[in-house]
């Protein structure tokens, strides 16, 4: 499925964060910038250029957002999304978190290193950029300066990917093994295990063979597949 725009376009918004943000829309066009809205594959923004350089895909994240993708693991599905989503309409991927990681020191009780393991796995591993600024006006004039850097050459959308090509059998085991563990360790668990059944079946002491995984983390892989699920009432 294509999507065609008659009009030159300077950054494309995703409908749902315009939804949830429409005040974006509204700077970024103060600002002389010409923007649309239209649904994404991935990310939030997409900075256009013209043919001879490449647009960005950015996913925006506030420091809240980052954390909560950290502790229910989905920051490794949205990495891996963004950046196939990228690959395969020839955009540069980008991450940007908004806010201090210091907040999470400090009202969260979590621990820098562990923070910023997450990031060097997406920066060198998955090699995504991350980009931070301080506030949601820093991201605007950002979003402005690099859209202007890039160039106003009649830029246009000539098409969007909507499909997404399906995986393979392989990359739907990797991608379910990294929602659990992050993409390093689901790797190494694989090559041990070479099935999602014997990584269930694992004992604690068997997981802790693989390098990487300690005590803590393998009675987390151990609890995931061994706790009865219960829906929670609110």
């Amino acid at each position: 499925m294509s999507i065609k725009l008659l009009v030159p376009v300077d950054v494309i918004i995703d409908s749902r964060e315009d939804a949830k943000h429409p005040e974006f829309k509204s700077m970024l066009t103060r600002e002389g910038l010409r923007v649309a809205v239209q649904a994404l594959q991935a990310g939030d923004f997409l900075l256009l250029a013209p043919p001879s350089r490449q647009s960005i895909l950015v996913e925006r994240k506030s420091v809240d957002d980052f954390a909560n993708s950290i502790r229910d693991n989905r920051v490794w599905e949205q990495s891996r999304l963004l950046k196939e989503a990228a690959r395969v309409d020839g955009h540069k991927p980008l991450i940007l978190i908004e806010g201090s990681l210091e907040d999470l020191e400090v009202y969260r009780d979590w621990k820098i290193q562990s923070i910023l393991r997450v990031l060097d796995t997406i920066i060198l591993e998955l090699e995504i950029p991350v980009l931070f600024t301080p506030s949601k006006e820093a991201t605007i004039a950002w979003i402005v300066a690099k859209s202007k850097s890039l160039g106003k050459t009649d830029k246009r959308v000539v098409r969007m990917r909507v499909e997404r090509k399906p995986m393979s059998i392989e990359e739907r085991i990797l991608y379910v093994a990294e929602g659990l563990v992050g993409p390093t360790i689901a790797r190494r668990l694989l090559q041990r295990f070479k099935t999602l059944r014997s990584i269930a079946n694992a004992s604690i002491y068997e997981l802790m063979s693989v390098e990487g995984v300690g005590e803590k983390r393998a009675q987390e892989i151990y609890a995931l597949f061994n706790t009865e699920w219960r829906e929670q009432v609110e």
